[in-house]
């Protein structure tokens, strides 16, 4: 049986700055579950509905399923499989739309930081080298 082959250099970075984006949207999450808990009036929500309050923990639920799918992909890539690169790419490519929105509503501090941690998740993803892995991983 042949071992499988370490990946490069290049997909343990993408696998850290993928873990380090799913760290901030877990305290991103355990904020707004937080701000359910203790009543915080949210004045950007309009509803009758008393599930209104409970909206921040939805969203903390559907984040902690997203995200926590994307950091078990980062390890998983990091100890050599290649079955996180699929969700990584993805949620690469949905931080890029997110970082335009952050731009256009003024949290120019921000949008950079999104826009630049995706552009190099995504760089670090495609390159010859971890192609080249990709393939060689494949085909053991």
């Amino acid at each position: 049986m042949n071992p499988r082959p370490q990946p490069p250099t290049q997909i343990r970075w993408a696998g850290f700055i993928a873990i380090a984006q799913s760290a901030i949207a877990f305290a991103f999450a355990a904020f707004l579950v937080f701000r359910d808990i203790t009543g915080a009036e949210e004045r950007s929500l309009v509803s009758d509905s008393a599930n209104i309050a409970w909206v921040g923990t939805g969203t903390a639920v559907f984040m902690a399923i997203i995200f926590g799918t994307v950091a078990a992909g980062a390890v998983s890539m990091i100890r050599g499989r290649t079955w996180g690169r699929g969700p990584i790419v993805l949620l690469e490519i949905i931080l890029l739309g997110v970082a335009y929105f952050m731009f256009t509503g003024g949290a120019w501090a921000m949008g950079v930081a999104t826009a630049v941690s995706a552009v190099a998740a995504l760089a670090l993803l495609f390159n010859r080298r971890a192609f080249e892995w990709a393939e060689e991983t494949y085909r053991s």
